[in-house]
């Protein structure tokens, strides 16, 4: 087994049971948190949400959440502040979190006029398959069959927490070399590969630039990285986990960009 890359951290596998599939405008029903904290102590968290709305029977058919399991559960804003204690600073990690469960509960904190919390680093393990060319299809279900995780009860968030968790441990076990990073390099690698480059290699402005944004991205690789402001140097996938909110300006007319360097940026993202 790789040395454990995530020693001294609080760690978080994050799951959510929601009313449907569109991030913007679906609520939570449930959320788990299964992990330890920086020392090692078992975190189990497993809460229902009033979600203030009529939960759709196909939502309810696949996670077995109905509307009368919610009442008197509290509403998300009672929930907010546990939420990103626990996940604020954390290694979160999550099947398909940055296209669904982070992207949703966003929303849900803009809706309370909150800021969202901010992780030390986010490790999606769809894309950590994708990126280890697992072969075969990368849902949960399908990986956890592959390394023999007992996965009874889909779509509970508890039990896909748990089980995205223990998927995680088995694939640092399958493939140690790639795990000799820090929780940062290793969400950079799995969004972006390998670095063609070192620290005594070519510096930023060394990179070609990305036609029509005047320099203010660059390439590195198949990775596109900032070139100004407070993002300088960071990786725009990376950005887009932490602060979604600065990617919106960034595509917005308001911002830097020409309409073609917009495009690209939504289409990459």
């Amino acid at each position: 087994m790789v040395e454990d890359p995530f020693s001294g951290f609080r760690v978080l596998a994050f799951d959510l049971e929601t009313t449907g599939l569109d991030t913007r405008r679906a609520r939570i029903v449930q959320y788990a948190l299964v992990g330890s904290d920086s020392e090692g102590d078992i975190i189990s968290v497993n809460k229902i949400i009033d979600p203030t709305c009529k939960i759709p029977t196909e939502a309810s058919s696949v996670h077995g959440i109905y509307d009368e399991d919610v009442k008197g559960k509290g509403v998300f804003s009672e929930h907010a502040k546990e939420i990103h204690d626990l996940l604020n600073d954390t290694v979160v990690i999550g099947h398909n979190v940055l296209r669904y469960d982070w992207p949703l509960l966003t929303a849900e904190f803009a809706r309370i006029g909150q800021l969202p919390p901010k992780p030390h680093a986010t490790i999606d393990t769809l894309r950590l398959a994708k990126r280890l060319r697992i072969p075969g299809r990368h849902d949960l279900g399908t990986l956890c069959r592959g390394e023999n995780i007992s996965l009874n009860n889909a779509h509970d968030a508890a039990a896909d927490a748990g089980a995205t968790l223990l998927l995680l441990w088995r694939l640092m076990a399958k493939f140690p070399r790639h795990f000799h990073r820090s929780p940062v390099e290793l969400e950079n690698w799995i969004l972006s590969g390998d670095s063609e480059t070192n620290s005594l290699g070519p510096g930023i402005e060394d990179l070609e630039p990305v036609e029509g944004t005047g320099g203010k991205i660059r390439k590195n690789g198949d990775r596109l990285v900032l070139n100004f402001g407070k993002y300088k140097s960071r990786d725009l996938h990376v950005i887009a986990t932490e602060d979604p909110g600065y990617i919106r300006w960034l595509c917005s007319p308001s911002g830097p960009l020409s309409e073609d360097a917009r495009k690209l940026v939504k289409e990459i993202l």
